[in-house]
């Protein structure tokens, strides 16, 4: 049974009935993507691999229990962020990466370089210094809020499927996050020149 053109929920009813070749597509899916989020607690490449590796494995331990009247991908990334996040508390060490890690580790894991419509110097002085200042705005950000902003934007995620992954309300993360925004337009508004 070819897996491929399946939505990830017909994959995941598959993967319950036997079909292992569903896995398989998932994690060809999914592998990349699942690889940069954990990147985003652990910050170290082995340890963010084998966070992806277990991810999986859940994915096939759970499989029985995944309701497929619901979408896979939150909770993919639920699985993945407990993952990490027990992790975190066995190792005691800080969560989330610098924003250029993650962009570095993006670049690398796709092997795409990313081009920009004037590659004169001083258009790259200007990309870099627009990254130098998202750098440091993520950087004043708490971990929640830090979270919420990598889930929203860099995932793209609705406020409904983030609830799910930080065991939250919609509202609650609606409301988060407008005040992180309002929070950081605040603290940067000197700069908005600059973005």
């Amino acid at each position: 049974m070819s897996a491929e053109g399946h939505t990830d929920e017909a994959l995941m009813a598959q993967l319950r009935d036997g079909h292992e070749s569903a896995l398989a597509e998932l994690v060809r899916r999914y592998q990349n993507d699942i690889f940069r989020f954990c990147l985003h607690y652990v910050k170290t490449v082995d340890v963010a691999k084998d966070m992806a590796q277990q991810t999986f494995i859940r994915v096939y331990t759970a499989r029985e229990r995944f309701d497929t009247s619901r979408k896979f991908k939150p909770w993919l990334l639920c699985i993945s962020r407990n993952l990490c996040l027990n992790e975190l508390k066995r190792k005691k060490t800080v969560s989330m990466e610098t924003l250029e890690e993650y962009a570095s580790s993006s670049r690398a894991e796709s092997g795409e370089v990313l081009r920009f419509s004037g590659e004169g110097p001083d258009e790259l002085m200007m990309v870099s210094e627009r990254r130098e200042l998202l750098e440091r705005a993520l950087g004043t950000l708490g971990d929640e809020a830090r979270e919420i902003v990598v889930l929203r934007f860099f995932e793209r995620m609705p406020a409904r499927e983030i609830a799910g992954i930080v065991g939250s309300t919609e509202g609650a993360v609606r409301t988060k996050l407008h005040r992180i925004l309002a929070g950081l337009r605040k603290k940067f508004a000197s700069c908005k020149e600059e973005l």
